[in-house]
């Protein structure tokens, strides 16, 4: 559900359908969430939701002992990043509105490159990232992703589906992550934190041509795909014990 919000923000700033202050980030999810009667209610569960798959992805990590040594880091990525998607709801929730914003994301690059070894630090972010995005990119195009699902399950036409949408979705969401790592190493190196952007302010800059329209429109067919693909890893993922 937060890359189906993510794919109606971008392709609304694409389509020039008007965002009405609503950023493509997950701050602009939050408040899409937060204007609808029972966004109270759904955001509640979205905090509570993010926290156990980020739980589950740490257990995966700690004990599935399936999948190899890197496969297992980078669900010790996907841990963190999901484990801090339920902090941001959480602090969104008790009113902190600008949590996941643009401007947030600013600060922070802020503090950190003011802080002792803060380029250090904001350098070695970025360059993890953006091994956990060539990675994923490589599993995505391996079709490694299918060694955690049911394939047996399933039947052939749905078999087929989960391949193109694994693929496909899960190349597009790092490639469109890539860039903002990359955009990380070049403010520490620098130490311009304004270098640093984040993905509303990335897609802003591409909107701003025809050509990068394009990039945009595809941003949000991405996330769609990746979306496509989560419903159906929720129907089919191997949940190991880590015994």
């Amino acid at each position: 559900m937060l890359y189906l919000l993510l794919a109606y923000l971008a392709a609304a700033l694409a389509g020039g359908w008007g965002l009405h202050g609503k950023q493509v980030n997950g701050n602009g999810a939050l408040r899409a969430v937060a204007g609808t009667p029972l966004g109270l209610v759904a955001l509640c569960g979205a905090a509570v939701g993010f926290a156990a798959f980020g739980l589950v992805r740490l257990a995966g990590a700690y004990g599935d002992r399936s999948i190899g040594r890197g496969r297992r880091l980078t669900t010790a990525g996907q841990a963190l990043f999901y484990l801090g998607l339920a902090a941001v709801t959480a602090a969104f929730i008790l009113g902190r509105r600008s949590t996941g914003s643009e401007q947030q994301q600013q600060s922070t690059t802020m503090r950190v490159l003011s802080a002792p070894g803060g380029r250090l630090a904001l350098a070695a972010a970025g360059l993890i990232a953006l091994g956990v995005c060539a990675w994923q990119i490589w599993i995505g195009v391996r079709g490694g992703f299918a060694d955690s699902l049911r394939t047996r399950d399933m039947g052939g036409r749905t078999r087929r589906v989960t391949h193109w949408a694994g693929t496909v979705g899960i190349v597009a969401r790092a490639a469109a992550v890539a860039p903002l790592a990359v955009l990380l190493v070049v403010a520490a190196a620098r130490g311009r934190p304004r270098t640093a952007k984040g993905l509303d302010d990335l897609l802003m800059d591409l909107d701003r041509s025809g050509s990068g329209r394009a990039l945009v429109w595809l941003v949000a067919l991405g996330f769609l795909v990746f979306s496509l693909y989560s419903f159906l890893e929720a129907r089919y993922r191997e949940v190991h014990a880590g015994d």
